[in-house]
């Protein structure tokens, strides 16, 4: 046994501390990006969930400057006809089809790579709950094989700087950082593993920083992600960008129908006030309905939740760009790398949490 005394914080327990400031709007920030050598307008990702992206919310995100991953969750046929259908789009929007890892995946991406013809993609996301893996690395062995490593390579999950190494000397162009931190997320209090994402991110960013090969390995926190706060916080951190699931779910633009609030479905344009359905890929509602339950020995590291229709994805963007930009005014930072570059972090109590909030504001 090794016990680690180093305390591992997360977006909570720390805030940023405030500097003078040059900026004289909160409208002058740039906040865009590049992950895996595409650029973004909006530092922000919609996560690769069967109630968060697919075509829709692609499309959608991507007129606003971020970008979405189709979820794999599906049939390859049905995956391709969306990735299909982005393409075709005149939103320009990155078309990136996720994949898991294993045989029945290996030919999920051929067959993605035969139905795209003529389209193309513009990256792949190799999605797993623990990319720090044998798996994951000869997954990436096969995809950069069969495509003569002109694909990008979105890889993950992984919580430590070590495993960002392995994963980005494995050839990865972007990895997500952050296990077990996301609200419908119950792999910590169902195996014991984890790290707090706002900690991934640093010891990640730490990592990239000492070895000058991996510089242009894309950082991307994924897991925790309530706040706008949270936002600022992982990229002054070191990330690249965030990807998100629950702020975005229940927007008009994620799959699924609407429920009322007992769950029962309900037409979109019924008077009852609307809920949509978000859950974890690893819950036993999605492996019933996928996968013809969970296996014998295997237990669910996900839940399923029911949260009120939020409206237009664009309106929820819209808050959290304006939250960065206004953000980045309190340390003089007009673009991300100066945000990264000026923030100070500070550690604070739990009575210094709940004197940040606003009435109604604790999630």
């Amino acid at each position: 046994m090794y016990i680690i005394e180093k305390e591992h914080l997360a977006f909570d327990d720390v805030l940023i501390k405030p500097s003078y400031s040059e900026i004289r709007s909160r409208t002058v920030p740039d906040i865009s990006t590049s992950v895996a050598g595409m650029s973004l307008s909006i530092p922000i990702i919609s996560s690769p969930m069967d109630t968060v992206t697919e075509s829709e919310m692609a499309i959608a995100i991507a007129q606003s400057g971020g970008m979405g991953i189709v979820h794999r969750f599906m049939t390859p046929s049905s995956q391709i006809m969306l990735l299909r259908k982005i393409a075709r789009a005149s939103s320009n929007a990155p078309v990136i089809p996720a994949i898991g890892v294993g045989d029945s995946e290996r030919k999920r991406f051929s067959d993605i790579l035969n139905g795209m013809n003529p389209y193309n993609i513009n990256a792949v996301a190799i999605d797993i709950a623990n990319g720090h893996s044998l798996l994951m690395r000869e997954m990436i062995d096969f995809v950069k094989e069969k495509t003569n490593g002109n694909i990008p390579i979105i890889a993950g999950n992984v919580a430590t700087g070590e495993g960002f190494a392995y994963l980005a000397e494995a050839g990865a162009s972007a990895i997500r950082v952050g296990i077990g931190g996301g609200s419908i997320c119950k792999t910590r209090i169902m195996t014991g593993a984890g790290m707090p994402t706002f900690e991934s991110v640093v010891d990640c960013f730490k990592t990239r920083s000492s070895l000058d090969e991996y510089k242009d390995v894309s950082i991307i926190a994924d897991g925790g992600i309530r706040y706008p706060a949270d936002v600022i916080k992982s990229i002054a951190a070191g990330a690249d960008a965030v990807m998100v699931g629950r702020i975005l779910s229940s927007t008009n633009e994620t799959p699924g129908g609407y429920y009322d609030k007992d769950g029962n479905s309900i037409d979109e344009s019924s008077s009852l006030e609307k809920y949509k359905k978000y859950r974890g890929m690893a819950s036993s509602e999605v492996q019933a309905d996928k996968r013809g339950g969970l296996k014998s020995g295997t237990c669910a590291e996900g839940v399923s939740t029911l949260i009120k229709s939020k409206g237009p994805v664009s309106s929820v963007l819209e808050e959290f760009s304006a939250g960065l930009k206004s953000g980045m005014t309190y340390v003089n930072a007009s673009s991300l790398q100066k945000l990264r570059d000026n923030a100070v972090f500070i550690k604070i109590t739990k009575a210094g949490v709940d004197e940040s909030h606003a009435f109604g504001t604790k999630k």
